[in-house]
């Protein structure tokens, strides 16, 4: 079930100045439907393409909070825009090593886009912190371990993951609190407006966007698309 509700703060990060752009509960309801979440009979069904415009598809490879993972300079580019309280994100973190290790020239970014709630915002400033103190080469690691926590995932759980992977938890809270924080964060959301992205998951691939859940060989299937 995707939560929505508010009881995730934490006293660590504060929760003021935040993005105000939470899917409304429109926006919600009809994410929840391309997301297979409405219908079972709609779980097996990949979104379907839509084209989308050339210089937006940049911006999203330009956003600062966008974290680059596989081949530095592959013949496809994947962009998946993610919350972590998404139970199909999760999914599609599950499958996201063995999607890299099947498609070794593909460029796949991950894009932190915190639209369910409260406690996202505040993972994904905790996530984003550890992005900027830690680098990119270390964020695979956190990424997957969030998707692996049971429950809602907040602020507080994330540092506590981060700081199990080495993190400093004081320089990550300081940073997760900092204006450049917000303002990535806001960037992304601004973008995923003007894309149209009233689920997550969402990906971009190519010029042509899919809004909602896809499998393992959804994915390779956009990815073949893509090459033709």
């Amino acid at each position: 079930m995707l939560r929505t509700s508010s009881d995730g703060t934490t006293a660590c990060l504060d929760s003021k100045a935040l993005p105000a752009m939470i899917l409304s509960r429109r926006s919600l309801l009809a994410g929840l439907s391309l997301s297979g979440l409405a219908s079972p009979a709609l779980a097996q069904k990949a979104p379907e393409p839509e084209r989308i415009p050339v210089e937006l598809f940049e911006d999203s490879l330009d956003l600062p909070s966008a974290v680059r993972l596989g081949h530095a300079h592959g013949d496809v580019i994947m962009i998946e825009y993610f919350d972590y309280n998404c139970p199909y994100c999760k999914r599609s973190a599950q499958d996201l090593p063995e999607l890299l290790k099947a498609e070794p020239d593909l460029t796949y970014y991950l894009v932190n886009y915190a639209v369910l709630g409260l406690p996202s915002v505040t993972a994904t400033k905790a996530a984003l912190a550890y992005l900027q103190v830690y680098g990119p080469e270390r964020y695979l690691p956190l990424h997957l371990a969030l998707f692996g926590l049971r429950g809602p995932v907040d602020g507080n759980r994330a540092l506590g993951e981060a700081e199990r992977l080495g993190g400093d938890r004081d320089r990550l809270t300081e940073t997760a609190n900092s204006e450049r924080t917000i303002g990535w964060m806001k960037q992304a959301l601004t973008l995923g407006n003007s894309l149209g992205l009233v689920a997550t998951p969402s990906y971009l691939v190519g010029p042509e966007s899919y809004v909602g859940g896809m499998s393992l060989a959804q994915k390779r299937a956009a990815i073949v698309r893509a090459r033709a």
